[in-house]
């Protein structure tokens, strides 16, 4: 059974920081100090669960300017079951019901492909972040699509 929660700021951070480590630290090789950062301590985030284990990550925060989606890591072994597409589906329903009009994102290149599938478009040219190639997106609330297949 597949399950989540909500967890606001660091309050409840354990499975966050584990599954983040796990999938941006060791298989990623993105050192920790470019992975936790200030936005962490205010930022939205999910736990996604599978038969009780968190096996899956994403956050939610404003920037002052803009909603952003992020950090969105499934453990390995749980990949190619459609986890990351729920928890993409479920930040973003989330945000929008916060009153959002639009989210933007860094995707990592290899991943933008899922984005454009939820009505994501591409901004300007692919740059490095946190030692990984990554492309800006932004999504219009009016632009929401639901992929008709849950990312397999």
């Amino acid at each position: 059974m597949i399950t989540n929660k909500w967890v606001l700021g660091k309050s409840d951070f354990d499975e966050v920081y584990a599954i983040r480590k796990q999938v941006f630290g060791i298989e990623q090789n993105c050192p920790e100090e470019l992975d936790f950062d200030e936005t962490d301590h205010y930022a939205l985030h999910l736990v996604l669960y599978a038969d009780g284990q968190a096996v899956g990550t994403g956050r939610i925060y404003h920037d002052g300017k803009t909603y952003r989606i992020g950090r969105i890591a499934v453990q390995k072994e749980y990949r190619g079951q459609g986890l990351g597409d729920l928890a993409v589906r479920l930040l973003l329903y989330k945000v929008f019901e916060r009153g959002a009009e639009e989210v933007a994102i860094h995707a990592q290149t290899y991943i933008a492909p899922m984005y454009l599938k939820f009505g994501f478009v591409q901004e300007g040219e692919e740059f490095i972040e946190a030692d990984m190639a990554h492309i800006a997106m932004r999504l219009k609330k009016e632009d929401f699509k639901l992929p008709s297949s849950c990312g397999r």
